[in-house]
């Protein structure tokens, strides 16, 4: 992230992805040392803090499927007619096909269990050991809900009476002797894990309006617990954290053509959290980028994914975001690209926004339009609609039509950001695709992703998802 710093302690900290344990593994070589010894030094703890921020880098997370996944399994984007196979089976939802690969955060979870077992008793000042417990209780807290997301309903959307969440580890493994089977806790648990994180996050990270936007903050973790609210359907709790979010942050709205070019700077001035690539030790190059993936603007990339003409016609001809997206020819076919990732960090390489600004606002107004507060709904959404050159809602809109003009907004605010399979998910809401056979209802297997089976053939304890 910041720099990809490798943790060279022991391998006994090291989680073997590979391993064939029900949720984490670690092997340890008899040359390494106690994780205890390896970590007393301050040095030692902020490089596997570092590592956890890069466990969210690969194109296996945010790098690139967390943000494509989840629009192409939805209605946000589909593919051109020349591609290079990436997402065709999530195009068409077959079984299977979904964000699996987020089994693999319980490695970034055990570094995080590390550094909260052992910040108390380092060598370093107060402050810093803070700030420490803070940034990795919000990296344990992001970790985990991403998890919940993609392998369990929402605690108000269960389907089927499956009720079931995450294994959950506060504490970290270091020798495969200690690993216990473990069964998953409730869907209410696992998010009360969540929130748990995140509260001990806010309480320990100081208010800071220069606070680096690329390393965990405040107004971070504030504003992920204002999203983990929403989807929990706890609307006045989620209007507080959207709130407190909002006026901790430095973030801010951006207006006319600065919209576009936000996308190209270092922090974006929208991002509340964004995660920094550096181009010569971290770019994901044209087979794996966003860049490579969303755009035909360098030789050698895919440029495959394009937004629907679903999505393209929502934008108001006015609309700045809808200049967001290029016309081009591939192949003799007439697409639009996105200018979201334009290699703005080098050749493949942008930085990757996990929450912005208008995010916030967006889940207050939702939050607010679910418990009937209508104007506080409207002035939140329109915000946002002014500062696009979109037309205003009108007061007239209210209830179920209001909620759907925010989904409608989110649609056209974070296409290419990862959010509209979790907002159709999270609301009970049938996916449709025009053109497509692919419906998907909220009761629908596909909706959550198979737990891998090695891991459940190993430990008993472990149910696996319906339908897999």
């Amino acid at each position: 992230m910041i720099k990809s710093y490798k943790v060279l302690l022991t391998s006994a900290l090291l989680l073997a992805a590979t391993s064939s344990c029900s949720d984490l593994l670690v092997t340890e070589p008899k040359q390494s040392v106690e994780a205890a010894v390896a970590l007393r030094d301050i040095t030692g703890i902020r490089s596997l803090l570092i590592s956890v921020y890069d466990r969210l880098q690969p194109a296996a997370y945010y790098g690139q499927r967390m943000m494509i996944a989840p629009e192409i399994l939805a209605d946000n984007v589909r593919l051109t007619s020349q591609n290079s196979n990436r997402y065709f089976n999530e195009r068409v939802n077959a079984p299977g096909a979904h964000m699996q690969q987020l089994w693999d955060n319980y490695l970034g979870i055990n570094e995080a269990n590390f550094v909260l077992s052992v910040i108390d008793a380092s060598n370093t000042s107060d402050a810093e050991k803070a700030q420490i417990k803070g940034e990795a209780s919000f990296l344990r807290g992001l970790l985990y809900f991403d998890m919940a997301r993609v392998f369990a309903y929402e605690p108000k959307k269960i389907q089927n009476n499956f009720n079931l969440g995450l294994v959950l580890r506060t504490t970290p493994t270091d020798n495969i002797e200690k690993v216990t089977f473990q069964e998953r806790s409730t869907v209410e648990q696992t998010y009360a894990q969540i929130e748990s994180d995140l509260k001990n996050a806010i309480t320990f990270l100081p208010a800071s309006a220069t606070a680096s936007r690329q390393r965990a903050t405040k107004a971070a973790a504030q504003g992920l617990l204002s999203r983990l609210y929403l989807y929990w359907e706890k609307y006045p709790e989620s209007i507080q954290a959207a709130t407190d979010a909002l006026a901790s942050t430095s973030a801010r709205l951006v207006t006319g053509a600065q919209y576009a070019a936000a996308f190209t700077q270092s922090p974006n001035p929208e991002s509340v959290f964004e995660l920094n690539y550096v181009q010569a030790t971290e770019s994901l190059l044209a087979n794996e980028s966003m860049h490579s993936l969303t755009t035909n603007l360098t030789t050698g990339g895919w440029a495959d994914v394009v937004p629907t003409t679903e999505l393209f016609n929502l934008y108001e001809a006015a609309d700045v975001r809808k200049a967001v997206f290029y016309a081009a020819t591939k192949s003799g076919e007439a697409v639009n690209f996105s200018r979201k990732y334009t290699a703005a960090r080098g050749a493949f390489t942008d930085n990757i926004p996990v929450m912005r600004y208008s995010e916030l606002l967006l889940i207050r107004a939702e939050a607010y339009a679910a418990t009937g507060d209508n104007a506080k709904a409207l002035a939140d959404l329109n915000a946002l609609r002014t500062r696009a050159g979109a037309t205003p809602i009108a007061a007239t809109v209210t209830g179920q039509a209001l909620i759907d003009a925010i989904l409608t907004e989110r649609r056209l605010e974070l296409v290419l950001e990862g959010h509209r399979f979790f907002d159709l998910k999270r609301r009970g809401l049938t996916i449709t695709k025009a053109g497509l056979s692919a419906v998907v209802p909220a009761n629908d297997f596909r909706i959550l992703a198979a737990l891998p089976n090695a891991q459940v053939q190993l430990n008993p304890k472990l149910k696996q998802n319906p339908g897999y």
